[in-house]
C-alpha cells in the first residue's frame, strides 16, 4: 500500500519542527543572553559579580556543548580570562581564540579523558585563591569525556568496561551517575573541591531532569545526595559486582571507597549554579514552532521521560492516537523528552532513539495506523554507537524495508537500528551539534 499524501506532508512537518527547534536552542546564543557584561559588572541570573574584585578568571568547560559555551564566554570576558581548559568530543563552528581545547572519549572514556581531568585539576589548584573567579561551563557527556579514577589501581580499561556495563545494562541515567560519582576523583563535586578558596559559578546545559543538576556530567561541581547505601543498592540491583572488572569489584566489596564529597556551608556561599538550557526549554521551543508555524494542537508529555523503550513507545502511540481522536480534522503533535532505557542485545549499530523509532514502525505496521509519524532524536547529534542522531518512522516503513530486503525484526534483535533506517534514508544525520539537551521525540497525527 502506497503511503498517503497526508502522511508525506506530516513527515515533512515533523522533520521541520525538529530542525527549527534545534536551531532555536543554539547554545552560544543562550549563553550570551544569560551572561551579560557591562565593564566590570557581570550579571548571570540574579547574581551581580564585580570582576574588579578578582585578579584571575579561570574557565573550565566540559561536555558536548563546551565549545559553543566557551566561545560565548570568550566573547563576553575577552582578555579577562587568565587560564582554562575546554574538553569536548568535537569542535563545532569557529575555533576558540583564548582557551585550549582537549578531546576526551565518548561514549567511553579514553586517554584524552584522563589527561583532560588531570590538566583541569592542575589549573584549579594552581589558581586557587580568594582573588580567583572560576566559571565552570558544564554540559552532558562529561561522564565519559572527563574522568580520573578514585583509586590509582583502576585502569583505563577498567573505566571503559565500567561505562560499557552501565550504558548497556538497563540502568537509568541517575543510577549510572550514582556509581560513576563513587568511582571518580572529579565527579560528585570533587572537581570544585580542587579550588576551595575560589569564587565559583557553574553554568549548565542540562541533559538530565531539570531538578537534578548534580547528575549533569555526574556532578563535577555539585555533590549528589546519594549515600553509600544508595550506591550499594544500585550495584546490587544490576548485579554489577559480577559484571565489573575484578579489581573494581574487589575495591567496591572491600568497603574502602571514600565517602562522597559533601559541601560545607562556606562552600555553598562561594559557589552558585545556573541552569541555562534543558530539555524542557527545548520542548517549549518545539511546541511554539508546531503551533505557530504549522497550526498543530500540541501536548507536551511531561510524564514520559524515562522508562523501558518498548513500554514508553507504546504509551506514546496510544497518547497521540487519543489526541487525534479528540481533535478531528486537526494535526496533533505529541512532544516528549528524556532518555528511554534501551539495553544492548547485539553487535549492530544503533541507539535508543533509533530503536524507539524502529519499535514504533513495527507497532504502527501491525496495527495498520496510517497518518502517524514518529521521530526520536538526540539533540547532541549522536545516538548510541551510530553516526546518526535518531530516525523517523511511520506505518509504511516496514513495507519499504521489505522491498529493500531489510528485516525489522533482525535489526531489532541485533541492536542494528541505524543500518535499518539508513537503508531507507530515514536515519537523521546531523553530525555533532554542540548541544546536549537530551532526546526529543515528536509524534504527529491527523
Amino acid at each position: 500500500m502506497k503511503p498517503l499524501q497526508p502522511s508525506i506532508d506530516l513527515r515533512t512537518i515533523t522533520l521541520e519542527i525538529f530542525r527549527r527547534a534545534l536551531a532555536a536552542i543554539d547554545v552560544e546564543r543562550v549563553v550570551r543572553e544569560s551572561a551579560l557584561r557591562d565593564g566590570d559588572r557581570l550579571v548571570i541570573g540574579d547574581e551581580n559579580i564585580d570582576l574588579a574584585q578578582f585578579k584571575r578568571v579561570v574557565v573550565i568547560a566540559v561536555g558536548k556543548a563546551s565549545v559553543p559555551m566557551a566561545r560565548a564566554v570568550e566573547d563576553i570576558l575577552g582578555d579577562r580570562i587568565s587560564a582554562g581548559l575546554v574538553v569536548t568530543n568535537a569542535v563545532i563552528g569557529r575555533p576558540l581564540r583564548l582557551l585550549p581545547v582537549g578531546a576526551g572519549g565518548h561514549p567511553l572514556p579514553d586517554s584524552g579523558s584522563l589527561e583532560a581531568a588531570s590538566k583541569a585539576l592542575d589549573i584549579l589548584q594552581a589558581n586557587d585563591s580568594e582573588e580567583t573567579l572560576i566559571l565552570f561551563l558544564i554540559s552532558g557527556g562529561g561522564s565519559a569525556l572527563f574522568e580520573l579514577p578514585i583509586d590509582a589501581a583502576i585502569t583505563l580499561d577498567d573505566l571503559q568496561a565500567i561505562n560499557s556495563v552501565l550504558v548497556g545494562g538497563g540502568a537509568v541515567i541517575s543510577e549510572m551517575n550514582v556509581v560513576r560519582r563513587f568511582l571518580s576523583a572529579v565527579k560528585g563535586g570533587r572537581l570544585a573541591a580542587a579550588a576551595p578558596r575560589s569564587r565559583q559559578i557553574s553554568l549548565y546545559v542540562s541533559d538530565v531532569n531539570s531538578d537534578d543538576l548534580s547528575t549533569v556530567s555526574s556532578g563535577l561541581t555539585m555533590p549528589g545526595a546519594a549515600t553509600r547505601a544508595d550506591f550499594h543498592n544500585v550495584v546490587k540491583r544490576y548485579g554489577l559486582l559480577d559484571k565489573f572488572p575484578a579489581r573494581v569489584s574487589a575495591l567496591i566489596a572491600s568497603g574502602k571507597l571514600p565517602d562522597p564529597f559533601r559541601a560545607t556551608a562556606e562552600d555553598d556561599r562561594q559557589r552558585s549554579h545556573h541552569l541555562l538550557l534543558d530539555n524542557r526549554k527545548a520542548l517549549l521551543e518545539a511546541e511554539q514552532i508546531a503551533q505557530s508555524d504549522f497550526g498543530c494542537v500540541v501536548e507536551i508529555a511531561e510524564d514520559l521521560v524515562e522508562g523501558d523503550v518498548e513500554t514508553t513507545m507504546l504509551t506514546h502511540i496510544e497518547r497521540v492516537v487519543a489526541l487525534r481522536y479528540g481533535h478531528p480534522g486537526k494535526i496533533v503533535c505529541l512532544l516528549s523528552g528524556g532518555e528511554v532505557v534501551c539495553p544492548v542485545r547485539g553487535d549492530g549499530q544503533g541507539g535508543r532513539n533509533q530503536e524507539f523509532a524502529l519499535r514504533a514502525a513495527i507497532h504502527l505496521h501491525q496495527r495498520g495506523l496510517p497518518d502517524v509519524i514518529v521521530l526520536s532524536s538526540g539533540t547532541d547529534g549522536i545516538d548510541g554507537n551510530s553516526p546518526a542522531a535518531g530516525a523517523i518512522a511511520d506505518s509504511d516503513t516496514l513495507r519499504r524495508a521489505e522491498e529493500k530486503g531489510v528485516s525489522a525484526e533482525r535489526s531489532l534483535q541485533n541492536s542494528d537500528s541505524f543500518n535499518f533506517f539508513n537503508a531507507l534514508g530515514d536515519a537523521i544525520i546531523t553530525g555533532p551539534t554542540g548541544n546536549n539537551a537530551r532526546d526529543m521525540r515528536i509524534l504527529l497525527a491527523r
